[in-house]
């Protein structure tokens, strides 16, 4: 079986993370596996860590949604290189993977990464819907990465949900666990011994909650006036979310975009995610695999991973009182930090690794094939 992953590209986002991490396990599984991108124009460091994969990638060059040699280009690659399966894994992507299903008749399945589409904006909105179109008539099975995302896209897609099957994304385990002491990295990131330091991984784009969070650092200053927030990441606000926190420099410090991200895991007493709406946020996996407590909002397929006052604490989106006094609470209790950390790396052990992802992806593309034929 030779299975083409479909991207926009390879940007530093949760689903591309995830798909270059995920190939090689479906090679251990004697698959055939290749990337296509629509095209390089958001490319990020991932690119070094999907060449490390030896896997094929082919690039489309599309410049728009709408690009007739692209498409040529893509329906010769289907042919040269004897595709078996589409599998497309973004907005983008899945739109140009529905155009395979209705004029190839090759099949097609999509990963839904997401809670909502972006639609802030008429064309967004429009996408959107398309999204939505494409998967009830131009997809013969949907992955959904939570049970959250897989009953809400039921219904705003009128899927039925035997179409949809859930699929946990797997992150390797290894890469966060049997690194340096704590303090050893500390000292090599030249970050504070002994300060209380949490650590919050995301893209910096609306929907965050980035502003929350600083809000409530402000109120846990009152209390313990060494705390510390290194936020990683970039994106489209970073610019006025680094004015918006610029007073609580250096209590807030931004790091950027970091590939070191089990490291820096590694450095800090807790982990934090403040957003609004979360399908299946694999930084909070990650923060198990590195048996760091969290604190994450209560939205989407969060609670599917945090397990509430066991591997960390869930909160309303939006509560900075809440979210001050628990980080408040867990600085203050190291015993607790500790007790929680192996709570969470038992539970992402035993349900978030990368070979049990591609085995049961394996599952439905083969139940899928047979319902084919």
């Amino acid at each position: 079986m030779h299975v083409l992953f479909l991207l926009s590209s390879l940007a530093m986002g949760g689903a591309e993370r995830n798909v270059v991490s995920v190939l090689p396990y479906f090679q251990n599984e004697g698959i055939k596996v290749s990337l296509c991108t629509l095209n390089k124009r958001r490319d990020s460091p991932l690119v070094e860590d999907f060449l490390n994969t030896n896997i094929p990638r082919y690039n489309l060059g599309a410049r728009r949604m709408v690009d007739y040699s692209s498409w040529i280009r893509f329906t010769s690659l289907l042919d040269d290189e004897k595709v078996d399966v589409v599998h497309a894994e973004d907005q983008d992507s899945i739109l140009y993977a529905g155009t395979v299903y209705d004029r190839r008749q090759m099949p097609v399945i999509m990963t839904r990464h997401v809670l909502e589409e972006p639609a802030s904006a008429l064309k967004s909105l429009l996408r959107s819907k398309m999204v939505l179109w494409t998967a009830k008539n131009r997809m013969n099975r949907v992955i959904a990465v939570s049970e959250a995302v897989r009953n809400l896209f039921s219904q705003q897609a009128n899927v039925p949900t035997s179409k949809i099957s859930t699929i946990y994304n797997g992150i390797d385990l290894q890469k966060f666990q049997n690194l340096s002491e704590k303090s050893e990295i500390r000292k090599k990131l030249g970050w504070h011994p002994s300060k209380p330091t949490a650590i919050l991984v995301s893209v910096l784009r609306p929907g965050k909650g980035i502003e929350i969070a600083c809000d409530a650092v402000k109120k846990v200053l009152t209390i313990i006036p060494d705390f510390q927030l290194k936020i990683v990441g970039s994106g489209e606000l970073e610019g006025e979310l680094k004015n918006y926190a610029a007073n609580l420099y250096p209590s807030v410090e931004f790091l950027g975009q970091r590939m070191d991200i089990p490291n820096l895991m590694n450095a800090s007493d807790l982990l934090i995610q403040s957003s609004w709406s979360e399908a299946l946020p694999t930084v909070l996996i990650e923060a198990g695999a590195a048996s760091l407590p969290v604190i994450a909002t209560r939205v989407g397929g969060t609670e599917e991973i945090v397990h509430d006052g066991v591997s960390g604490y869930l909160i309303n989106a939006g509560d900075v009182e809440a979210l001050s006094e628990t980080i408040i609470r867990l600085c203050s209790t190291p015993q607790l930090q500790v007790e929680m950390g192996d709570a969470a790396l038992s539970i992402v052990s035993r349900n978030f690794s990368l070979a049990t992802q591609a085995k049961k992806t394996i599952t439905v593309y083969e139940d899928m094939l047979r319902h084919i034929r």
